[in-house]
């Protein structure tokens, strides 16, 4: 089944992912707002969460609040801090939760993600009788997620579109 104006569409946004792709491919950040658009294109959108960590940056309320505008529910974690000095925020379990919680009213689920962790939510999905599409930056994203997915929209082709500009370039821009 391809993409049709009645499906039922899920977006399950994978913000840290999604965000440090951008800045270390391209030092630019990802624009949300055109992601969330090219997700769910003519069909029927009936949740987009967008997970973040918080980890008290002095930017980081502005940016949440233009999550908000562009449409997306926030979910929010602190960011750990261990011990040693090492840190971790991610929400894998949150997202897979979430997606299998809403696969009785979605045709569809969007995983804007590269990470390789959730080819088994993808394969779960699937067995479910879901359509699973992963948007991502090629670069970033498993060779293998890419592979189990329905349908892989490679944000790269079209940075423009989904690449907000930001002062700092990387060295192949320059």
């Amino acid at each position: 089944m391809l993409k049709h104006k009645d499906q039922r569409v899920g977006v399950f946004v994978d913000v840290q992912n999604m965000y440090y792709s951008a800045r270390n491919l391209f030092g630019s950040r990802a624009n949300f707002g055109k992601i969330l658009e090219q997700a769910v294109g003519d069909r029927k959108l009936i949740r987009a969460i967008a997970y973040v960590i918080k980890a008290e940056a002095p930017e980081e309320a502005k940016f949440f609040e233009a999550l908000d505008k562009q449409g997306f529910e926030l979910k929010m974690k602190d960011l750990q801090v261990f011990v040693g000095g090492a840190k971790k925020g991610d929400w894998d379990v949150g997202v897979a939760i979430d997606a299998i919680s809403m696969a009785p009213k979605l045709d569809v689920v969007v995983l804007a993600t590269g990470d390789g962790d959730f080819i088994p939510l993808v394969q779960f999905l699937q067995f479910l009788g879901l359509r699973v599409e992963i948007i991502a930056f090629s670069e970033t994203a498993s060779a293998k997620l890419i592979e189990q997915a329905d349908d892989f929209c490679n944000l790269s082709l079209e940075k423009n579109k989904f690449l907000i500009r930001s002062k700092i370039l990387s060295n192949r821009e320059r």
